[in-house]
């Protein structure tokens, strides 16, 4: 009887554990969605050259790509790639095509690029070249972060094909292999150079955070938690900003020194601001939008940074004028990705992906 007692509790916890599990793939974290907004605040923040002090806005990206990747295919894997491409790829090709065009017309706006059909090329289909001044960049320059993401899919995509179950292990070993291989042949192949620069291993830190979240979600108190841990946490994460901040222009982050001084601290703030999550903590709705926005927030501040810098306020250095028009430049900036958000993102991906997966979808019904 005792046996049977034993057991009856043992499986009745793991249907408990089970149903969390699935329950926590289902949910959308709103302080994460938040953290996106906050991290793409750092970035237009770089861009503000006598601030200069949000490069690591980044670091977070790749942290909460890992994870989300990771989240997002926990139960349908189905056309992911073609999901991820429809997703990104047509405000990224506009803004590509836009540069060109640009670079044609205004040439004396850009210091390194030209309007090189090669470079164009390249930049659309993500092959990794010298665009001048030693950088390895797209004509988009900021682009260079999307290249990163699409390789880690094209990864992912295929550590999914070998093993959906352990596809978070097999895409975290290519990416220590292609780190490994950078580090090890000849640094003059600019794709191996590019794709196993060491910032790559940071999706393998949103990938050990997708773990780590989940088991927090599983054995999160159902009632009376502790706010100490939830005080504790904020405290933390406001720590690692001030150390970001400070390493920003204290320390050299470059190569692998870049994961450990950047890399580590974001993830430790996106784990926390997951935790903090758990709270049923309201997050501003501001934030959130702003998180929706992020991907085109990231594309759409820099050419009016860059203009508002040149043209009318001049960020070299602080004065009340370069203050006003750091204001200008964010409040721009957010116009601009609200509206690209809700006219590309949803409208013309939503249009794409209704019309290509949809028929791929019939396709394979009807030859199943």
């Amino acid at each position: 009887m005792a046996g049977n007692r034993e057991n009856s509790l043992e499986n009745s916890r793991g249907q408990v554990s089970q149903n969390k599990a699935w329950d926590f793939h289902r949910q959308r974290f709103d302080s994460i969605q938040a953290l996106r907004g906050v991290a793409a605040l750092f970035v237009v923040l770089e861009h503000i050259r006598f601030l200069s002090c949000g490069a690591f806005g980044v670091d977070i990206f790749f942290c909460i790509s890992g994870f989300m990747i990771m989240h997002s295919t926990y139960e349908k894997s189905e056309f992911f790639l073609r999901k991820r491409l429809i997703r990104i790829l047509p405000l990224y090709y506009l803004m590509t095509l836009g540069t060109f065009l640009l670079l044609l017309l205004f040439p004396e706006m850009f210091l390194q690029s030209k309007a090189d059909p090669i470079f164009l090329a390249k930049s659309l289909l993500f092959i990794p070249f010298h665009i001048g001044d030693g950088a390895i960049q797209p004509l988009m320059r900021i682009g260079w972060t999307l290249n990163c993401e699409i390789f880690f899919y094209v990864l992912f995509y295929i550590a999914m094909s070998i093993s959906h179950k352990y596809r978070g292990l097999i895409c975290s070993g290519f990416l220590i292999l292609m780190a490994a291989a950078a580090r090890l042949s000849s640094p003059f192949w600019v794709p191996l150079r590019f794709y196993g620069d060491p910032i790559m291993l940071e999706f393998i830190f949103g990938i050990l955070i997708y773990y780590a979240a989940r088991r927090l979600y599983q054995n999160f108190p159902s009632s009376n938690p502790s706010p100490a841990a939830r005080n504790f946490s904020v405290l933390c994460i406001v720590l690692c900003f001030g150390g970001l901040l400070v390493s920003r222009h204290t320390m050299d982050v470059a190569g692998f020194r870049r994961p450990i001084l950047w890399g580590l601290p974001a993830a430790v703030i996106v784990l926390l601001t997951f935790f903090i999550g758990l709270y049923n903590v309201k997050m501003p709705s501001s934030l959130i939008q702003l998180g929706n926005a992020s991907f085109s927030l990231y594309f759409m501040h820099y050419y009016p940074v860059m203009l508002l810098d040149r043209a009318v306020f001049d960020f070299s250095a602080v004065s009340p004028k370069a203050l006003l028009g750091t204001g200008a430049a964010v409040a721009l900036s957010v116009i601009l990705a609200l509206v690209s958000r809700e006219l590309l993102e949803k409208r013309l991906s939503g249009f794409l992906a209704g019309h290509l997966l949809k028929n791929q979808f019939s396709r394979s019904k009807t030859e199943t």
